[in-house]
């Protein structure tokens, strides 16, 4: 049952995310126009995180802009700066988490990325979020070569 589910979300996804572009070549297309179509009027994050065993994990994170909490998130496991070597793709509501870390009232976004997988994001401002661990807590380093954040396109 979960495959089934997983199958039909990334179809739904693909499908919402076509609007006339090819997705074979996925860094040459306009991510902006693309959100348009997923959940009509959305702010849209991208940056790419450092990782173990691939160059990176480019993530996509579309928020809608109502009252509605929807999200479409892409997480791509790089090959190189370029290519992909495999694309997950979810959607669904995400829940803001208002939370005391180390003195700091910080807000966070939540987001369910499969069966028992929640992914945080803090919102550091307008333009960017930041990826978290379970706890809340921030990566110990943060630089050029090693970010976190997702910025706003």
């Amino acid at each position: 049952m979960k495959k089934i589910m997983f199958m039909v979300a990334a179809c739904a996804a693909m499908v919402a995310c076509q609007n006339g572009k090819s997705t074979a070549n996925n860094e040459g297309t306009d991510s902006t126009t693309q959100d348009s179509a997923v959940v009509g009027d959305s702010t849209v994050y991208e940056g790419m995180t450092p990782a173990a065993d691939v160059v990176g994990i480019k993530y996509r994170v579309a928020l809608a802009k109502d009252s509605t909490n929807g999200f479409s998130v892409s997480e791509a496991y790089m090959k190189s700066a370029t290519e992909a070597d495999t694309v997950y793709n979810y959607t669904g509501t995400y829940q803001v988490v208002k939370k005391n870390v180390k003195g700091k009232d910080n807000t966070y976004y939540q987001f369910e990325l499969g069966k028992d997988n929640k992914t945080n994001f803090l919102v550091v401002n307008d333009s960017t979020l930041r990826l978290v661990n379970t706890d809340f807590e921030e990566p110990a380093v943060n630089t050029k070569d090693m970010n976190y954040d997702l910025k706003v396109k």
